[in-house]
């Protein structure tokens, strides 16, 4: 019964430390297994001051017509899994406030895309970043004089 026990306690942990993020790197089984388990996933994190109502954010794979992945304060997509050249565009009131791109070199990797807008006296501040095998991380944006925030 212990050998037993032994045997499962170790495929636990096995398994958990295989899916842990730091090991999501390139194409490999484990990446194929994380893509999986987790899927994309998409973060935005808004300051009180901007209203989420008037952000939308939108995915573009090469010149493919976009697709809405988050409005009115609701996601509306998940993030499509495809090889090649991509990227989040985040608008704010109509106006383009930034994006994140990458290159993934297989459909099978999953990321995590986290963008962040806050403001302080009518003007937006952005940030993103991409992490997964594709990582990315973009400069701070910001843009000022937006009409009544």
């Amino acid at each position: 019964m212990n050998f037993l026990k032994n045997i499962l306690t170790v495929s636990v942990v096995s398994c958990i430390l295989a899916l842990h993020p730091s090991l999501n790197k390139g194409n490999n089984p484990i990446t194929y297994l994380q893509y999986l388990v987790y899927g994309n996933s998409f973060h935005l994190d808004l300051s009180p001051s901007i209203h989420k109502s008037l952000v939308s954010v939108w995915w573009q794979h090469h010149s493919e017509s976009p697709i809405l992945i988050y409005e009115q304060g609701k996601k509306i997509n998940d993030i499509p899994f495809e090889k090649g050249p991509q990227k989040l565009i985040v608008y704010y009131q109509n106006r383009l406030i930034g994006e994140v791109s990458q290159t993934k070199i297989s459909k099978h990797e999953s990321h995590q895309y986290h963008l962040h807008l806050s403001s302080k006296n009518n003007t937006v501040f952005f940030n993103g970043e991409i992490m997964g095998p594709a990582n990315y991380k973009s400069p701070s944006v910001t843009i000022p004089r937006l009409a009544s925030l």
